[in-house]
């Protein structure tokens, strides 16, 4: 039974990504259910973007004194910390698992911290399916898909005087050369020939790393560079500028756990374009609220830009209907409420006995 929990996180930062905005998800959800008891517990406490030795010593300290009696760990990373503590000071946990952190070769010890845990969340079914066939021994993963916090519009945008008259298609992402399969090079080499059918057609590009020289050059060969914009990294009114005077959103990506830029895309009213290969399908509907591409067949994504690009009624149409899903299928109040669900499921009415802490 959990009456005093402790959710951890890397950062609740606007600038932590992702990862921080999952973290914002968990600490509202438990901050509601248990407004007495919760606590949080932060990697890194600030705004700069990378945990120090001295952050992690700090946190495992802290980790060693909090008064808790059940830990939700919302990255892999941080269960780590739960096998250094002394096992009298052990505590049952949870963790969640976002993607490639959790599906990728893990040592022994880790995929023992995993399969200890009383309970695997994963921010999508397709994340859940992954981890799983990837490591079998661990036991379930239950999905428990994400959502806007605090969605910033309330209605659509699609007639917005900024969006009138633009062409604009959208990227938003890290630009790392870990990160390849989010469908930055794809979209550069599909955008000649979209730029030739569609003259008066953008290419913007949000996000910084050190991929960003590379994509540079490659768009400078491909001949297209007067038709897209390397923005790096913007702040996030900046941000809601570009989703707003944006025609569509594009990341046609083959790994993403689930693609929280798509509901963002989609609460601003516009349509998306993501892959067959990730979460992206669990979040587009393809021919309704955007199109969903197959990476191995270059000419699909061509086509779905030229298509979305050269019919404004489609795009309105589609958009509308991603910002009626993101706004019913994935609201904080779904979140809260599926997240709830399985934890009164798994740990809080003890259908499941609480595992043993890893040593």
């Amino acid at each position: 039974m959990i009456s005093k929990p402790l959710v951890t996180a890397v950062s609740t930062e606007e600038n932590g990504g992702g990862v921080a905005v999952v973290a914002r998800l968990l600490w509202r959800a438990f901050e509601g259910r248990w407004p007495n008891d919760a606590q949080l517990l932060r990697l890194i406490e600030g705004s700069h973007p990378q945990p120090t030795l001295r952050d992690k010593i700090n946190f495992t300290l802290r980790l060693a004194a909090a008064r808790a009696d059940w830990i939700l760990f919302s990255h892999l990373g941080l269960a780590r910390a739960q096998a250094r503590l002394p096992k009298p000071l052990h505590r049952p946990y949870g963790v969640f698992l976002h993607g490639v952190e959790a599906w990728c070769p893990l040592t022994p010890s880790t995929l023992h911290l995993l399969a200890a845990a009383d309970i695997r969340l994963a921010n999508s079914e397709y994340t859940a399916a992954r981890v799983m066939r990837a490591h079998p021994g661990i036991g379930p993963v239950e999905p428990c898909p994400l959502a806007l916090l605090e969605p910033r519009l309330s209605e659509i945008e699609t007639a917005s005087p900024d969006r009138r008259g633009e062409l604009t298609v959208l990227m938003v992402g890290r630009l790392a050369s870990t990160e390849r399969y989010k469908g930055h090079d794809e979209m550069l080499d599909a955008w000649p020939r979209v730029a030739a059918t569609v003259p008066a057609a953008r290419l913007v590009i949000v996000g910084d790393g050190d991929d960003l020289p590379r994509l540079r050059k490659k768009a400078q060969n491909n001949g297209v560079e007067a038709s897209v914009r390397f923005a790096g990294f913007v702040t996030r009114e900046a941000l809601d500028q570009y989703y707003r005077r944006a025609a569509l959103f594009a990341l046609p990506s083959r790994g993403e756990g689930f693609g929280l830029v798509y509901l963002e895309a989609m609460a601003h009213g516009l349509p998306c374009v993501g892959s067959v290969h990730d979460a992206a399908r669990e979040v587009i509907v393809d021919t309704v609220t955007g199109r969903l591409v197959d990476q191995s067949h270059p000419d699909q994504l061509v086509d779905a830009l030229v298509a979305l690009l050269r019919d404004e009624p489609l795009r309105q149409r589609m958009g509308l209907a991603g910002h009626r899903r993101v706004m019913s299928e994935f609201s904080f109040a779904r979140f809260e409420s599926r997240l709830h669900a399985t934890l009164d499921r798994f740990v809080i009415r003890g259908q499941q006995p609480l595992a043993v802490a890893a040593s």
